[in-house]
């Protein structure tokens, strides 16, 4: 574990700030605040230009700072997938780091040549073949520089030092390997927001399958994951965990989509192996709309 007085983790989406701060105690991590502002107006990422995103993020963290201040002296954010670019790439091992990941620029800008790839920070996992039946491959996410500087600014306006920016399924991943102990078994998450929604496989704990899929609404859900599970049964993944993660999940949705598949279908609460200050215990996002807080609390716990 890697110990600090403080950490703030934000989720950024287009409609919303989300902070949940947890500090290091006694060997043990504790939640010491979640809340969440909504934005005056919905956030275009495609169009806004990037003064409009950060004063909407700017004013929204004041907002939350009178309502209570911020402690800590670090934060971390997750974005929503919408930022992303991601893809399954084929892995050269022979490469080094940054050699490899010029190789996967390259492939990028093959798949999307309409984007300027020098603008793009680039991430990956590798893939083990005994994972996935193929040769190695490397889940690729790339992040456009232009948010990494609207948030670096936030931070530095704000007197916080930047510590991680994360994909939000990833980032809600972590909380359930650290909280679930999901990292002894092999499971399947779905979150699912306005216009998205992915698949991610980890086994043992690691990424090995992620896809986004559009959507235009909620009641396409069940089929496109019954669909989709159908596909990774296919491809020989075996999961005996499902779990439900983002602002458009619910107890019903995770009931239908036990009953279409036949897996258990839960909803996360991220701090069930996570104790918290006496303060939020009543904290209507503690006990009521905990699921919603996972990317947070992922980025704020990350190690």
């Amino acid at each position: 574990m890697n110990y600090y007085d403080s950490h703030a983790g934000f989720t950024f989406t287009n409609v919303k700030l989300q902070v949940t701060e947890i500090t290091a105690k006694q060997n043990h991590f504790n939640v010491s605040r979640i809340d969440e502002i909504y934005f005056n107006e919905e956030i275009d990422f495609s169009k806004d230009k990037e003064t409009k995103i950060s004063s909407l993020l700017q004013a929204a963290f004041e907002e939350l700072s009178i309502k209570n201040p911020i402690t800590s002296n670090s934060a971390s954010f997750s974005l929503p997938q919408e930022l992303f670019v991601t893809s399954h790439l084929p892995i050269e091992h022979s490469l080094l780091n940054f050699d490899l990941t010029e190789e996967f620029r390259w492939n990028l800008s093959i798949l999307y040549p309409y984007l300027n790839w020098n603008d793009y920070v680039i991430s990956f996992y590798e893939v083990d073949e005994k994972n996935v039946g193929v040769n190695d491959i490397a889940l690729v996410f790339a992040l456009n520089r232009k948010y990494i500087k609207i948030i670096n600014d936030f931070c530095g306006k704000n007197n916080l030092k930047l510590k991680f920016i994360d994909h939000c399924h990833l980032a809600a991943n972590n909380i359930l390997n650290l909280n679930l102990l999901s990292k002894i078994n092999n499971h399947v998450s779905i979150y699912i927001s306005q216009k998205t929604l992915s698949v991610l496989v980890s086994m043992e704990g690691k990424p090995v399958y992620y896809e986004d899929i559009p959507i235009k609404s909620a009641y396409e859900v069940p089929s496109i994951i019954k669909d989709k599970f159908n596909e990774l049964n296919q491809k020989q993944f075996n999961f005996s965990l499902a779990f439900l993660i983002g602002d458009s999940t619910s107890s019903g949705i995770a009931k239908t989509l036990t009953e279409i598949t036949g897996i258990n279908f839960s909803l996360v609460n991220p701090f069930t192996q996570l104790k918290a200050d006496t303060s939020i215990m009543t904290n209507k996002y503690y006990t009521e709309t905990n699921h919603l807080f996972s990317p947070s609390a992922g980025v704020a716990a990350r190690i």
